[in-house]
């Protein structure tokens, strides 16, 4: 029968005293827990176990983890007590691998070298091929006694000879010049090697060492979990939402593919492991913060002191006034500072589970994520749910009408906050973002422009007159005719929204004139003289909006608008 156990000691920073056989085991990454901001590494260890008392040695773990937050946990097939679990950080040198590279340069330099030499001999048969061939080309003209007369040898031979001269002698230059070309290039990567040698050194890396008490009862076989925290990882939410619009018989469709991008930055890759995305946020506040009272007086100007004539300090006044106001500028500074793809083939889904307060993605299949900071893409899920179409326009902004699909969030958990990849009918139309939403929350995604509504808005009105006998007024009268039509092969609602200045001063008056068509909503979303008109336009439907209003104010006195 397997016992399991479980170790929930804090690990301390010192090694205690070895009294015990030790067991040095090499341990591998298993399973790897993101969050937001960190994650959670679950290593793996098997080992034989003695009976008696031993010490667990693991010397391969990073030396950038969270000491507290050690835990070991272990299966055995026989009793084994996990006594302390300890640890330190050490720093350890690559001698091994500094000798291996020096030794592979080594050898990189001999290489070169031989083919260094491998080319002088080559030049030299050439020069020596070189003065041959002149030598043969010299002997038809030259006597063979002192009173022999030179040869005679007629222009076709002479001809035919100058050739082959000619023509051997190309060849043995060109294979000179290559070579004294690869000599050239030799030397120079030489060089270059033993640059690289001079400056190579030994590295030193920084390791944790955990040791594991252990005392067992009977010789067994087990395996160990180590599990840490470590802080350079993280992962974030991202969608891509595919609307189908569909047609006069087909419903418009909308599915919602929810994706996660994990990236980490830690001393080891991840290969082949067991991913969990967790929404956790164990690097987080963990309570609200401390809310202090806050006095309200009379505000009393100080009198001013006199600057010192000895001293070039600031007075105390002027020093208690910037240190009131550095953080002002500090909060400033940091906001300042803070300031695709279609598929053929199916992808697998994540395992979704809920655990109180947090939502668990096991993600199917086994992971690797480099520590380079490559972004991993991976799925979570896919759901597939009805959406309402409807087109929106604000023509005093933009004459153009845009298209929104109107869904009900579905699922077992929230839709964390992230960026959306938008497409329309498998065509890409740009990006969004999504809220924080809950199941069965309704929101709203733009899909781009909507070329089937045809929007126009017309200026009809711009006059300015005077009013009054005894006190006269200036009135200004504005308005607009807006147009809508709809060619869509369905009934469309659309939304027009639009706007009217209000007053911020008693002797101004602002008022809609007569004849405005009746608008549907008024200070929309609690935004002052934002209205908006709301229709059911059937195929080829057409509908006339108008829309005017005057400001009424006393004469001599200029209207600012704007200021809200």
């Amino acid at each position: 029968m397997k016992h399991t156990l479980y170790a929930l000691l804090f690990a301390t920073t010192f090694l205690s005293p070895v009294v015990a056989a030790e067991i040095d085991a090499a341990s591998k990454i298993d399973a790897v827990t993101v969050y937001p901001q960190g994650a959670e590494i679950t290593r793996v260890t098997t080992i034989d176990i003695a009976a008696g008392d031993h010490t667990l040695v693991l010397n391969d773990l990073p030396g950038n983890i969270d000491a507290q937050s050690i835990r070991v946990e272990g299966t055995t097939g026989a009793t084994v007590e996990i006594g302390s679990v300890d640890s330190k950080v050490v720093h350890v040198t690559g001698s091994a691998q500094f000798a291996s590279q020096r030794k592979q340069i080594e050898a990189e330099i001999q290489t070169l070298q031989d083919e260094i030499a491998g080319l002088s001999q080559l030049t030299q048969n050439i020069a020596y091929q070189r003065q041959l061939i002149q030598d043969l080309a010299k002997r038809p003209f030259a006597p063979q006694k002192a009173d022999d007369k030179a040869l005679r040898v007629d222009s076709t031979e002479l001809g035919n000879l100058f050739d082959l001269v000619a023509g051997r002698l190309q060849a043995l230059d060109e294979r000179a010049l290559t070579a004294q070309i690869r000599t050239r290039k030799a030397n120079m990567e030489i060089a270059d090697l033993h640059k690289k040698m001079s400056e190579l050194s030994p590295k030193q890396t920084v390791k944790a060492v955990v040791t594991v008490d252990l005392s067992s009862q009977a010789s067994t076989s087990g395996t160990f979990r180590v599990k840490y925290r470590i802080h350079n990882a993280g992962w974030r939410p991202f969608y891509d939402a595919r609307l189908s619009v569909g047609d006069a018989k087909t419903a418009p469709r909308l599915s919602l593919v929810r994706r996660a991008e994990i990236v980490q930055n830690t001393t080891e890759s991840w290969d082949n492991v067991a991913l969990t995305l967790s929404t956790a946020r164990p690097l987080g506040a963990t309570a609200a913060p401390d809310l202090q009272a806050n006095g309200l007086g009379f505000w009393e100007p100080r009198t001013a002191k006199r600057k010192s004539k000895n001293s070039g300090l600031f007075s105390m006044d002027k020093m208690e006034n910037m240190v009131a106001e550095a953080p002002a500028m500090a909060g400033g500074a940091r906001e300042a500072d803070f300031k695709d793809e279609g598929r053929a083939a199916s992808e697998q889904q994540a395992s979704i589970s809920t655990a109180g307060f947090q939502a668990l993605y096991a993600i199917a299949g086994r992971v690797s994520i480099n520590n380079a900071g490559t972004a991993k893409k991976v799925q979570i899920s896919a759901e597939d749910m009805s959406a309402k179409l409807s087109a929106q326009a604000v023509p005093l902004l933009d004459p153009n009408a845009y298209l929104t699909a109107d869904f009900t969030a579905t699922g077992e958990t929230p839709l964390l906050p992230g960026r959306v990849l938008l497409y329309r009918d498998n065509v890409y139309m740009g990006n969004g973002s999504l809220p924080l939403l809950t199941p069965g929350e309704d929101h709203a995604l733009g899909f781009g422009v909507d070329d089937r509504i045809k929007i126009k808005r017309t200026e009809v009105k711009s006059e300015t007159s005077e009013n009054g006998i005894i006190t006269t007024g200036i009135v200004q009268e504005n308005a607009w005719v807006i147009e809508v039509e709809n060619k869509h092969v369905r009934e469309m609602p659309v939304k027009i929204f639009d706007r009217m200045p209000f007053s911020t001063h008693e002797d101004i008056e602002v008022e809609l004139v007569a004849g405005t068509t009746r608008p549907s909503e008024t200070d929309v979303d609690h935004k002052r003289g934002v209205m908006a008109w709301a229709y059911d336009l059937a195929p080829d439907a057409k509908k006339t909006i108008k829309f005017g209003y005057q400001v009424t104010s006393p004469k001599g006195k200029a209207v600012r608008i704007g200021m809200n």
